[in-house]
């Protein structure tokens, strides 16, 4: 057997990444790891060496979905009177976003960028887009794609 502190130092980062998957969210996790570890230590069961971090596992999970039925006994309640305008904050952020992409598509060769907004805008089909630029089907399906891939690339690197 084991000391705790031992199990502890060599199963709690897996553990801890178990409970992080298994709830999404970094404060429960710990919580979930810090219960289990102290279950553990206060059960009366012999922990075998072989199978520690599946008991371990186990107990998280336990706690996990007792911690999601408690919790899906209460509904949050939805904020009627909130402002759902977008306070200066946003909107600047909006505005940069807007500019940023507006810029990003200005980089891009004319026929990219027009076959991109005809189809991203305007939801154009990709035969309509070919018989305005003049071009096959699949070459409108390739130009829209690596325009979307480009775009996507340029705003990445400014962020």
């Amino acid at each position: 057997m084991q000391t705790i502190q031992a199990i502890y130092e060599r199963h709690a980062p897996a553990l801890r990444r178990f409970a992080v998957g298994l709830c999404g969210d970094t404060s429960l996790a710990k919580d979930l790891v810090a219960e289990t570890f102290m279950r553990a230590m206060t059960s009366s069961a012999q922990i075998e060496s072989t199978t520690v971090l599946a008991y371990l596992c186990t107990i998280a999970r336990r706690l996990y979905l007792k911690e999601w039925h408690r919790r899906r006994r209460f509904a949050e309640l939805d904020d009627v009177h909130a402002d759902a305008t977008p306070g200066p904050e946003q909107l600047a952020i909006d505005a940069q976003v807007v500019s940023k992409t507006l810029d990003a598509l200005q980089v891009l060769p004319e026929i990219d960028r027009a076959a991109l907004l005809m189809r991203a805008a305007e939801e154009i089909p990709y035969e309509d887009i070919a018989r305005a630029l003049a071009i096959s089907v699949s070459a409108a399906k390739v130009k829209v794609f690596r325009a979307r891939l480009k775009l996507a690339q340029l705003l990445n690197e400014e962020s």
